[in-house]
Parts: structure tokens; sequence; C-alpha cells
């Protein structure tokens, strides 16, 4: 497909007309696009608008908050329009599917600085989370005195929950020592064909654990044994796998001496 050079006229007559959504999301187009000289757009960088997460981040099974700043650099009180758009994202960091959609108009009095929270329910992603559980947040807007351009992207992903494990016993070479791993669900869904894998602390080739289906917020205590072939500081890794939930881990660290 061949695009079309545009002269600043069509383009301006464009961006006169139609939604305000739509509006913003041309003009932002033309300040980040190759051609952003094509059409002149206003200078006024007064405002700046930042994303991040608020605290640790959000889990699985629990609403994602992020917190959006917003900072008046000027002496004038501008009206900010703003739009978001949720979407769920693979790995790779394409787009899988839109989950939400918000408008909000705020004024901002001089010299203002203010965060706004922004939520996503579990109600409005859990059907939509693949891969690496991603998602991005996509913001833009723009101030109505100066038609400044507001425009960033968030991405961000949701935790899971540890694998705890713990040796029951010292651990020496030659000699059995069992470990227990403890792993609770997140999610209120049963989760079906779970699998655990091991690898380290004398295990030649990975172990895997087919273990079955675990109920919703149940607990899951499994202790394997293992026998170690060298002493010294060992490491045992162990993730958790599931077609409801992926990249669940754990790690040890394991001293192993040469005698009792």
């Amino acid at each position: 497909m061949r695009l079309k050079k545009s002269s600043s006229e069509t383009v301006g007559s464009l961006v006169g007309g139609g939604c305000s959504e739509k509006c913003t999301a041309l003009e932002t187009a033309l300040r980040h696009g190759l051609r952003r000289c094509t059409y002149p757009l206003p200078s006024a960088e007064d405002v700046v608008c930042e994303v991040n997460l608020k605290g640790d981040g959000p889990c699985v099974d629990k609403e994602a908050v992020l917190c959006i700043n917003l900072k008046n650099k000027c002496s004038s009180a501008p009206s900010i329009t703003l739009h978001s758009h949720a979407a769920a994202m693979y790995y790779t960091g394409v787009r899988k599917t839109f989950l939400k959609r918000d408008q909000t108009c705020i004024e901002l009095k001089p010299s203002e600085c203010r965060t706004l929270d922004w939520t996503l329910s579990y109600e409005e992603y859990r059907e939509h989370v693949v891969d690496h559980a991603s998602l991005m947040l996509n913001l833009f807007g723009h101030v109505t005195q100066t038609k400044q351009v507001l425009a960033t992207q968030y991405s961000f992903r949701l935790r899971t929950p540890d694998l705890v494990i713990a040796p029951v016993c010292d651990a020496v070479v030659g000699q059995e020592v069992p470990i227990k791993v403890t792993f609770q669900n997140p999610l209120p869904c049963v989760l079906r064909n779970g699998v655990f894998r091991f690898v380290g602390v004398g295990l030649p080739h990975a172990r895997v654990i087919n273990y079955g289906d675990i109920a919703g917020y149940a607990t899951v205590c499994l202790t394997e044994k293992f026998i170690p072939t060298c002493h010294g500081p060992h490491k045992l890794l162990a993730s958790f796998d599931c077609p409801q939930l992926t990249q669940v881990h754990g790690c040890a660290n394991i001293a192993v001496k040469q005698h009792c």
C-alpha cells in the first residue's frame, strides 16, 4: 500500500473535524511519525504525563493499579482530555486484544502535580491474559488551551506467586535429602494438568512431575528427594506450568556437606 503525501491544509482539515479521540490520535501520529514536519503542531510542552506501577505491581487474580502522574509547569490552569486503551499482549509485543477504554477530563491548577489511579479489574483481563501475563496501557490526550498532545505507552506484567523451596534436613554428599516445595494456587479456578520441573542438586537431567489438577486457592506441598553428588554451594531451581498459569518459579541455595 502506498501512502500519499498530504499537505498541511489537508491534514488540518482532518484534525479540525471528527471526534476528540480521533483528532488526538491523528495529532499524536503526526507528532511522532516520520513526516512530523508536514503539519505544524503546537510546540508548548507545559504538561508532563508519566505512568508507573503502584506499589510492587499487580498480582494475578488482583486488580491492576497504575499511577498516571500529571505535572503542570505553567502558571495557567489547563484543561486536559486523556484517552486510555488497555490491551493484553503476547511475549513478542504483539497485541492480542483490547481490554478496556476510558476517557478522563481534568483541570490542573497552576504548577499543580496530580496523580490519577487507573485500575483494571481481574474480571476484565482474566480470559485474555496469555504467555508472560503481559499487559500494555496506551495513554494519549491533549491540552485544550494549547493543543499540546500527550502520548505515552506503558507495559507491565502481572506477578505470579513464587514456589517456596526448603530442605527438610542438612544435605550431605551421596545421601538422600528431602526437599519440600510449597505452592498456592492464586486463582479461583482449578489449575488443570499442572507440571512441576526441577533442575540442580545432583540431577543429570530435569526431573518432571506430572502433578495433575489443583483446586482454586488450594495449597500444594510436594516433597522430592535428591542425592547430591559433590559438596559445596548448590542451587535447586523449580518451576510450575499449566494451561491456566505459567511463569511460576522458585530457587533455593543449598549447602551440601562432604560428611555428616
